[in-house]
């Protein structure tokens, strides 16, 4: 497994050939460019690019976030920083491998029957996911989580997002006379769908 900042790896091998005279000397030849699919369109202000050799895959990130936790159970998690500004406990993206032979969905959804989850198709860079969601509410926060499945062959990878909130409601206004901000949730998955659209298989898709 490779975390690599550029993501795109050009090979490319050149060879030339002739022959004796008095026949004509032959053209040189050029393998073809061996090459990673690019990140596309194009990566966002900011983000950088994860590259994994094991699974077969590539995505991007924005740079600004901690340094992803690689292995484990998920084979990419970022834990994004909180601000103390806003009404987040905490936000986290992870991929995981689903294992070949069971079933193509988020591991995140184990336990709910799949109409339950909001099961919808998508299309995001050029490939389609399966979209599935979920929120509760539990000790005095909200969770809300999305994931993006895809696969190809018998690979299948989840991109799981994660987001914990409180709310501003419950604080003591003498303590906390400026509320923080609530987040929307509808930004947040703008990103984590820019991210998504980002992913590529690294044998072409």
């Amino acid at each position: 497994m490779i975390h690599r900042l550029s993501f795109v790896l050009l090979l490319s091998i050149a060879a030339s050939a002739c022959t004796a005279r008095p026949a004509p000397l032959s053209e040189p030849t050029v393998a073809p460019e061996q090459a990673t699919p690019e990140l596309a369109p194009a990566l966002p202000d900011g983000w950088t690019a994860y590259r994994d050799d094991a699974h077969g895959f590539a995505l991007a990130y924005p740079a600004s976030t901690a340094q992803p936790t690689l292995g484990g159970e998920a084979a990419f998690s970022l834990t994004l920083p909180a601000d103390p500004a806003t009404n987040v406990v905490e936000e986290t993206i992870a991929v995981h491998i689903v294992s070949a032979g069971q079933p193509c969905v988020s591991p995140l959804g184990s336990g709910f029957a799949l109409e339950e989850l909001a099961p919808a198709t998508v299309e995001l860079g050029g490939l389609s996911w399966l979209r599935q969601t979920r929120s509760g509410a539990a000790a005095g926060t909200a969770s809300t989580w999305v994931a993006y499945t895809t696969s190809r062959g018998d690979r299948c990878v989840s991109l799981d997002y994660t987001l914990r909130t409180f709310d501003p409601a419950n604080l003591d206004p003498t303590r906390f006379p400026t509320p923080p901000v609530r987040v929307e949730w509808s930004e947040r998955v703008a990103v984590i769908e820019q991210l998504v659209a980002s992913f590529r298989w690294m044998d072409g898709g």
